[in-house]
């Protein structure tokens, strides 16, 4: 082959080489840029989203704001707030939906048992422990700093008896009218059969009464034992049953009362004044066995002798035979004698003795203490503090014919 012949082929291949490079280089261009396009478009898209993801507005979900409840406030909600109440025992009116006095003196009242501020007002804290508007039961166990405890605003004691929905009263097992005795149907009823109902009513729970004891110090010892929630069976407050319960504000306060044979005055006295013969008073006088006036009257006639009968009907009729001078025990007792047997009344000079109390009271264990509590914002609430002339006006169809009791 010829050298003109072979430089032409060198420069065609040359040429062709060129032109296949030339082609490589421009698809990689094309294909960089392909791929720089994607690339691009995809971080573009992606920017965009971020930018509609960042542009949407973030809303906080909060509690919706409850109304303070306050006095003169009205409606469903005030409803809500005395159901509540009344459930807890603060509350003994009527379901009116009105924010009165007795609404705001509750709301006054479970706060402080609560340890919360005392407003009067039920603010958010308030409603908080009272539940309101809230689906939890008031008796499912809710958390309170880090403890599982049964419904806030019911204490043990209260919460025993709201669980078990009855509230056990020890009443003594013989009718003591007009504090409690049966009718003619074969019903209890009385002073302490009313306050009894009252206080099962304000609990929301039915009664039932244990009448098991035999003497007031038996009913005293129910209440100690916890066989009853408390005693209302006119218990006189002495320092010997304090050691073993609490005692609510007297509902009644009673002087002490003598009935004197007449006769037997007469020859004791020798013509002194009745008032100056009792100061020192050396004869026999009769009480029951083991009551309250065993220790009454050591305190009040130190020089008197002490005879002791098993019941009242059968001191009466000792100090009618002459056996002892004078009956001693509370003035009611002493006026229900005269107004049950006049006849026998006439046998006898009657005595009040104005120095003296007696109080008449409710007795609870003594861990009973918001029990304890409940009880005399009832009587003062209610106003429950009787006399004798009131008790006896109001309560009088009770007397009846006189029964062989065991004295308080």
């Amino acid at each position: 082959m010829s050298n003109p012949q072979i430089r032409k082929r060198t420069v065609l291949n040359f040429i062709g080489i060129v032109f296949c490079l030339a082609a490589i280089v421009a698809t990689l261009i094309a294909t960089g840029d392909s791929a720089i396009s994607t690339r691009n478009i995809l971080s573009n898209k992606t920017l965009e989203k971020t930018a509609e993801i960042k542009a949407i507005p973030v809303t906080l979900q909060s509690k919706p704001e409850q109304a303070v409840l306050t006095f003169n406030s009205q409606g469903k909600d005030i409803i809500d707030l005395q159901t509540q109440l009344k459930k807890r025992g603060y509350y003994l009116g009527a379901l009116d939906g009105i924010y009165g006095e007795g609404t705001q003196e509750a709301v006054y009242n479970f706060q402080l048992s609560m340890g919360l501020e005392t407003t009067g007002t039920v603010d958010p804290q308030t409603r908080e422990f009272l539940q309101l508007n809230n689906s939890t039961s008031s008796n499912d166990p809710i958390p309170v700093m880090g403890l599982t405890t049964a419904a806030v605003g019911l204490s043990p004691d209260l919460q025993t008896i709201v669980d078990r929905g009855e509230l056990i009263v020890a009443v003594l097992g013989i009718d003591v009218a007009p504090f409690f005795a049966k009718n003619q149907q074969g019903d209890l009823i009385g002073l302490d059969i009313k306050i009894a109902q009252d206080l099962a009513t304000a609990l929301g729970v039915s009664l039932k009464f244990n009448r098991t004891a035999k003497t007031f110090n038996d009913v005293v010892d129910i209440v100690d034992l916890r066989e009853a929630d408390l005693a209302i069976s006119k218990l006189s407050q002495t320092l010997a049953r304090a050691k073993k319960v609490l005692f609510s504000s007297p509902y009644l306060t009673l002087r002490h009362g003598l009935l004197i044979n007449r006769l037997q005055l007469a020859k004791a006295s020798k013509g002194k004044d009745t008032v100056d013969f009792l100061k020192n008073f050396e004869g026999k006088i009769g009480v029951i066995k083991g009551s309250s006036y065993v220790g009454f009257t050591q305190e009040k006639f130190p020089q008197a002798q002490i005879v002791e009968f098993t019941t009242w009907e059968d001191v009466i009729s000792a100090a009618m035979r002459g056996d002892v001078l004078a009956a001693y025990r509370d003035e009611l007792e002493v006026k229900k004698i005269i107004f049950n047997q006049p006849n026998v009344a006439l046998n006898f000079k009657t005595v009040a003795l104005t120095d003296t109390q007696d109080p008449i009271s409710i007795a609870f264990p003594w861990s009973s203490r918001h029990l304890f509590e409940f009880v005399n914002l009832y009587l003062g609430l209610n106003k429950v503090n009787y006399t004798v002339d009131s008790l006896i006006e109001e309560y009088s169809d009770t007397f009846g014919k006189p029964q062989k009791t065991k004295h308080q």
